[in-house]
């Protein structure tokens, strides 16, 4: 069956990034159902070489790669709503509470979810632009390591959505090999 309700986005990370799908049917709450679930992969750099999600044995949320990354908007659009829960969850323990996470509205209608943040830029009301730092990477709600699932709708209808490649190769190629793989040489520890 082709997809015809679906969404390209501006990727969220600046780094490497593995991702599940939720698959049609799995959740059904518009922004949850067809979301993807988002976590940074890397290569340590002490090894094993082949990437990870976590240094460690990721008993701890600062072990995962995922852990405050910087989270980039997803499109261009009015944030209409941030959804506020400061209980940090331990790895492998999710809360049944709702997460942590932002709601932008694009010109067209389309809405995109951002669950389990944690230290949002930006208030209500602001308009952010596509690749724009929103947020950091939380670990809150019913989760159970670091990371951000993205959620889209428009008119009721969840959407299918994918990152644009041509967007995370241009991504990519800003910010170096080294940061994209190792997370090495952060190119924004300024910024």
């Amino acid at each position: 069956m082709e997809i015809t309700n679906s969404l390209a986005l501006h990727p969220i990370f600046d780094r490497l990034c593995f991702y599940n799908d939720h698959f049609e049917g799995e959740l059904a709450s518009l922004g949850d159902a067809l979301g993807r679930d988002c976590m940074i992969a890397a290569f340590p750099p002490e090894g094993p070489y082949y990437l990870r999600l976590f240094n460690g044995d990721g008993s701890r949320n600062e072990d995962w790669f995922s852990w405050n990354a910087k989270v980039y908007s997803p499109i261009k659009g009015e944030v209409v709503r941030i959804s506020i829960n400061e209980i940090t969850n331990t790895p492998g323990i999710q809360n049944p509470s709702p997460a942590y996470s932002i709601l932008i509205r694009r010109e067209d209608d389309a809405h995109v979810l951002l669950g389990h943040i944690q230290n949002p830029q930006v208030s209500e009301g602001d308009i952010v632009e596509e690749g724009q730092i929103i947020a950091y990477v939380g670990n809150n709600g019913y989760a159970r390591n670091p990371h951000i699932h993205l959620g889209a709708y428009k008119d009721g209808i969840p959407l299918a959505i994918e990152f644009d490649p041509h967007k995370v190769a241009s991504v990519r190629n800003r910010v170096g090999e080294n940061w994209w793989f190792f997370g090495d040489d952060d190119p924004f520890k300024d910024a």
